[in-house]
C-alpha cells in the first residue's frame, strides 16, 4: 500500500513538473516574467495534485484499479499531465477576466468623471448667477473695452442678464430682442472674446450665458444711464 502511494505521488510530482515546463516554454512566446518558471511549476504541481480530488468527485475507481492493472497508471499519468498543463489556462483566463473587468470599470469611471466635469462646467454659471460675490473680489473692468461695445453687444448683454433662463439660445435672443441673427452672433462672439459671456455645449445645442464680468458691465451702464438722466433733469 505504501509503495502504491509513493508511486502515485511520484507520478503527480513528475507530471506537475513536466506540465509546468510546458506552460513555461509556451509562455515565453508572449510574456516576459522573471518569476515565470517558478509560477508555472507551482501551478503545474497544484493541478496534478488535484487529480485525485477530481477522481473522487467523479466517483472513479482509477486509483484502486492501478493496483490490479499497472497499465492503468498510464491513464492516471495522462490525467495528471493534462491537469498540470491546463492549470495555466484556467489561472491566466481568470486573470485576464479580472483585468478585462478592471479595464471596463476604469473606462466607466473615466466616463463618469468626464460627465461630472461637463456637468460642473454647465452648473458653474448658474451658481455664479445665484450666489452673490464679494464686490472687492470681482473681475477688473477695462473701461476701454466697455467703450468699444456697440449697441448690439450691449443689447445682447441686457438680454442675457434679464432673461428668465440663465442659458439662452441664439434663436431665443434673436426673437426676443428683434435683432438679426448675424448681428446677434457677431455680438456674442465679440463678447465671448472679452469674457463677458460664455457658452456651453448642452444636449440641446450651444447655449449662451452672461459672466460676472458681463453683469458688472450691465450694472455700470445702468448706473451711468441713471446718472445721465439726473444731470439732464
Amino acid at each position: 500500500m505504501l509503495d502504491h502511494l509513493l508511486i502515485l505521488s511520484a507520478v503527480m510530482l513528475v507530471s506537475g513538473i513536466l506540465g509546468g515546463l510546458v506552460n513555461y516554454y509556451q509562455m515565453l512566446f508572449t510574456e516576459e516574467d522573471p518569476a515565470g518558471l517558478a509560477r508555472c511549476l507551482i501551478m503545474g504541481l497544484c493541478g496534478a495534485l488535484m487529480v485525485p480530488i477530481f477522481l473522487k468527485f467523479t466517483q472513479s475507481d482509477l486509483l484502486i484499479e492501478i493496483q490490479g492493472d499497472p497499465s492503468r497508471l498510464l491513464l492516471f499519468t495522462g490525467y495528471c499531465l493534462l491537469a498540470a498543463i491546463a492549470s495555466r489556462m484556467f489561472v491566466f483566463n481568470a486573470a485576464r477576466r479580472q483585468l478585462r473587468d478592471a479595464s471596463i470599470a476604469r473606462a466607466r469611471v473615466e466616463n463618469l468623471e468626464q460627465e461630472l466635469r461637463a456637468m460642473q462646467l454647465e452648473m458653474m454659471p448658474l451658481l455664479e448667477h445665484e450666489i452673490e460675490g464679494d464686490p472687492d473680489q470681482g473681475p477688473t473692468l477695462d473701461f476701454n473695452e466697455i467703450r468699444k461695445l456697440d449697441e448690439n453687444a450691449l443689447h445682447v448683454l441686457k438680454l442675457l442678464n434679464t432673461g428668465e433662463c440663465v442659458f439662452r439660445s441664439l434663436g431665443g435672443m434673436v426673437q426676443e430682442g428683434g435683432m438679426e441673427t448675424n448681428s446677434t452672433a457677431r455680438a456674442l462672439n465679440s463678447l465671448l472674446v472679452l469674457e463677458m459671456v460664455g457658452k456651453i455645449h448642452s444636449h440641446l445645442g450651444i447655449r449662451w450665458y452672461i459672466t460676472d464680468k458681463g453683469r458688472q458691465v450691465v450694472r455700470r451702464r445702468s448706473s451711468q444711464a441713471v446718472a445721465d438722466e439726473r444731470v439732464g433733469e
